[in-house]
């Protein structure tokens, strides 16, 4: 496995972020679970993506495990 790459720097949020998004959940769920708006979740997930360089949950999900951003 991969570690993250240099310079790659997540917040507690967008960390809680992609490890809803790894586990399968909604926007929706996701939002519940953090006491976030939806559309809070949809605006950190595109910071997400634009920091990971992927363009969708799944690629970022790949990435996320691929590169350990988050533990179990």
């Amino acid at each position: 496995m991969k570690t993250p790459p240099p310079g790659l720097e997540l917040t507690p949020r967008e960390r809680d972020l992609v490890r809803g998004i790894v586990a399968g959940r909604t926007n929706r769920e996701i939002a519940t679970e953090l006491r976030l708006g939806e559309q809070a979740v949809k605006n950190v997930s595109s910071i997400v993506y634009h920091k990971c360089h992927v363009r969708n949950r799944l690629e970022l999900a790949l990435f996320a495990v691929r590169h350990r951003l988050i533990s179990d």
